[in-house]
């Protein structure tokens, strides 16, 4: 956990990467949002990896970060919770409490 920490605080020390530290911030907040929705349903890595097909090591990676998902994979790992991916655009500075993911109609 320390060593993402550091890597965040070396991007937002250095202008230039603003991009690169809003990417890492929008993938924190979708992981974290699946990891909450997995708990709530009260599925396991192993779980939400047999509904896509692939390894719990890859479930693993995604949710500590050690991987980025692209927009496909994260609308696939939603469709596996009974979810929606709900891109948004917002104004700078402006920081959801969470990433949006639907479920049933309803933003949680």
């Amino acid at each position: 956990m320390s060593d993402i920490l550091d890597q965040l605080n070396e991007l937002i020390a250095d202008e230039a990467s603003q991009p690169e530290y809003k990417h890492e911030l929008a993938i924190s907040a979708f992981t974290n949002e699946i990891a909450r929705l997995m708990t709530d349903q009260g599925l396991s890595q192993s779980d939400l990896a047999r509904r896509l097909g692939v390894s719990r090591a890859r479930i693993s990676q995604l949710l500590q970060h050690k991987s980025s998902p692209t927009l496909r994979t994260m609308v696939h790992i939603a469709s596996a919770l009974g979810c929606d991916v709900v891109p948004t655009v917002a104004p700078c500075g402006f920081r959801p409490p969470r990433f949006f993911v639907a479920d049933g109609g309803k933003t949680i």
